[in-house]
């Protein structure tokens, strides 16, 4: 098999012979391929047939069998002008045979609106350095087979090509110039272009339809500047990009259309060209990019709309647009972020359902907001536990701290702490025991001190309102402690200042709430033990006024 760039030489030997496909040859071919080191990778042997032959048996509407033949300069344009017939004319072949064949061209090996009813067999065919076309060549309900075969440093046209319902294999093709599949319809069959080295040439398969059938690109390799598939139509079938090298080339999906199927790049290598899938329609189908390589090239899923894309276990060092028309889940679990990840809206809505950030290490920075990219909801609705859900919106909090973007911190840490909160409320009740028993009053006390009265210090005017709330009940207690006769508030001095009872209470109460302690009254009997309380809710709740309000105030 040859792959990559190889050059060759030719040798001429007068022997007469008849080909196994029945046609008469004066000439045996040798032919060595060269390597880029010059070195000889190998010598094959063919008989020369005439083309002029060839076309008798085309007119007599016989099979062709070229298995092992040499033919040069062959033309469906030349044998179209023999015949008088017009240059779009198509002309019928039943079926071609032309395996371990070696075709060459002044100017092009020309299949051009050929339509073959047949086998199609070009198995480890060479196609010389000319171009070739097979241009709007019908290969009606038959067989395919291009795999391991050769294309030189011309440029390879397959443009406006129907394949009928037969299997098409392109497997270990090895392809050297450009390469064009623009327009082509691939019909419903399996299609294969596994292990396909496509070389340095622009790879063109724009405006094509592919059928109901699985499509694998199983480890091929691009090493050109572009490969293009924009404005595809991919229908029902499994897509396969598994463990392709795309090397450094422009790839471009964008406007392309998904049917059923999964649509799978999983482990396969993006270099330093730009990646775009903008505009695409993946529909609702799985998109996995798991354990993909990025280089530093931007990749764009701006317009896009999808089921669910994973890009768990990935490393992404580059510029990455997420602002999805629509994505109902986007996994980023367990991946490293080097660059700028964009969910920030622009020109089209961004509606991502599910967001999965689960052990995301963020050296980059996240382009979001909280209430704009839906957060909370986007987090919460995920299926996994409450800690990886608390660890998510922690990494938010962080994310939108080191931006600026302090206000959404603030929302990002309370729901943090709320998720943690539940978290550990689930571990004491799994541990048993006095644990157990404690959790529920440890869990209500949190709720209501740090979250309720507070906002976990993130808002100065609800803890401003707890302390009114706090000192207005303590007041009413004493008051119905009074009356009660369960205690009394007595006065430090003589006479005593002529207050009410309701007077005495709430100036008390603001004496104490507030450490003030001037000991004009004084609390006897069990208001004693309810004024030390105070003292300490007082205390703790200017603290905690006093560091919500710092926070605010220093960013």
């Amino acid at each position: 098999m040859i792959r990559g760039d190889f050059s060759f030489d030719k040798k001429f030997v007068p022997e007469q012979h008849t080909t196994k496909g029945g046609f008469s040859a004066e000439e045996k071919v040798h032919v060595t391929f060269i390597d880029d080191y010059n070195s000889v990778h190998l010598v094959k042997h063919y008989s020369k047939v005439s083309c002029s032959d060839i076309y008798k048996k085309i007119e007599k509407g016989e099979s062709i069998d070229l298995n092992e033949c040499y033919v040069q300069n062959f033309s469906l344009t030349a044998l179209r002008e023999e015949l008088g017939l017009g240059n779009n004319e198509f002309i019928d072949i039943k079926g071609i045979n032309a395996s371990d064949s070696f075709f060459e061209a002044d100017d092009t090996v020309d299949f051009s609106y050929a339509r073959i009813s047949d086998t199609v067999n070009f198995e480890s065919c060479f196609f010389g350095n000319g171009n070739v076309s097979f241009y709007q060549a019908q290969f009606q309900d038959c067989r395919v087979n291009f795999s391991k075969s050769f294309l030189g440093k011309g440029h390879t046209i397959f443009q406006y090509v129907k394949f009928g319902k037969g299997g098409k294999s392109f497997d270990k093709l090895s392809n050297v110039g450009n390469l064009s599949f623009i327009n082509s319809d691939f019909g419903d069959g399996k299609l294969s272009f596994k292990e396909v080295a496509f070389g340095s040439g622009v790879i063109e398969f724009h405006f094509s339809r592919f059928g109901n059938s699985d499509i694998s690109f199983d480890k091929s390799v691009f090493e050109g500047k572009r490969v293009d598939f924009r404005k595809c139509e991919f229908r029902d079938g499994k897509k396969d990009f598994r463990r392709v090298d795309f090397g450094n080339a422009h790839i471009n999906f964008d406007e392309s259309e998904f049917g059923k199927g999964k649509i799978n790049f999983r482990r396969s290598i993006f270099g330093d060209g730009p990646v775009s899938f903008e505009l695409c329609n993946f529909k609702n189908e799985e998109v996995l990019f798991q354990g993909a390589e990025f280089g530093s090239g931007n990749l764009s899923f701006k317009g896009a709309k999808a089921g669910k894309i994973s890009f768990n276990t990935c490393q992404l060092n580059n510029y990455i647009d997420f602002r999805f028309e629509s994505c109902k889940t986007l996994d980023l679990s367990d991946t490293i972020v080097r660059d700028v990840v964009d969910f920030k809206k622009g020109k089209y809505p961004v509606l991502i359902d599910k967001l999965n950030l689960i052990n995301v290490r963020n050296l980059g920075k996240l382009i979001l907001e909280w209430d704009e990219n839906n957060l909370e909801n986007a987090i919460a609705s995920q299926s996994c536990t409450l800690k990886e859900k608390a660890d998510q919106f922690r990494l938010l909090k962080e994310d939108f701290g080191s931006s600026g973007q302090y206000e959404d911190e603030d929302k990002a840490y309370v729901t943090f702490k709320r998720y943690e909160l539940k978290y550990l409320h689930e571990q004491r009740i799994a541990e048993g025991g006095l644990k157990k028993i404690l959790a529920y009053p440890m869990k209500w006390s949190n709720q209501l001190v740090f979250d309720k009265m507070g906002v976990y210090a993130t808002d100065p005017a609800r803890v401003l309102l707890s302390m009114i709330v706090t000192y207005v009940l303590f007041s009413l207690v004493y008051l119905g402690m009074i009356h009660l006769q369960l205690g009394e508030l007595r006065p430090g001095f003589d006479p005593p200042e002529d207050l009410s009872t309701f007077a005495v209470s709430f100036y008390h109460s603001a004496i104490t709430f507030l450490t003030i302690g001037y000991g004009d009254y004084a609390p006897w009997g069990a208001i004693r033990f309810v004024s030390s309380l105070e003292g300490f809710v007082g205390l703790f709740l200017m603290s905690y006024f006093t560091v919500a309000f710092v926070r605010k105030i220093l960013r």
